[in-house]
């Protein structure tokens, strides 16, 4: 019985670590909160999700203004409502100073789910009880979310 408890403990262990996204940015003091209600029945306890913004700005330090997607924030569905940070950035060129990455205001918020029982990564279209899905709005509550285009990411994948 020791056995199974303990090989259950670890399995449940490695379901809810999070290890497919990870967010590389530092704090910039911009944040944009984003509420994942436990009323989401397409998400299973381990998914991985990722918050993107598909023209975040990536460059630090300089004021060149570059931007592609950029994973902004992350977290793990245990089956409870979820609340995440996403980062945003910083922009003090126009008084000479530097930008910092991270997503920008007004730009929609994209999310992907890592299900790591199949290996796949979704898009996922989310239905919005308050907020916009816009970066910028004061506080974003997910109450459902549709999954999208899978792609398969096993040990074969290039």
């Amino acid at each position: 019985m020791k056995k199974i408890l303990s090989l259950a403990f670890i399995i449940s262990t490695f379901l809810y670590s999070q290890d497919y996204y990870n967010l590389e940015l530092d704090n910039t003091g911009v944040s944009q909160l984003i509420i994942f209600q436990n009323s989401i029945t397409t998400l299973e306890p381990g998914d991985e999700i990722g918050i993107f913004d598909a023209s975040g700005i990536t460059n630090s330090g300089d004021c060149s203004s570059q931007t592609d997607e950029l994973l902004v924030g992350v977290g793990n569905w245990s089956g409870d409502q979820l609340a995440l940070s996403s980062t945003g950035s910083v922009d003090n060129c126009a008084f000479g100073g530097f930008q910092l990455p991270g997503y920008q205001e007004g730009n929609s918020v994209l999310i992907k789910i890592y299900r790591a029982s199949e290996e796949i990564e979704y898009t996922a279209t989310a239905t919005y009880a308050a907020g916009t899905g816009t970066f910028g709005d004061l506080f974003m509550a997910i109450s459902d979310l549709t999954l999208d285009n899978g792609n398969y990411l096993g040990p074969y994948y290039n």
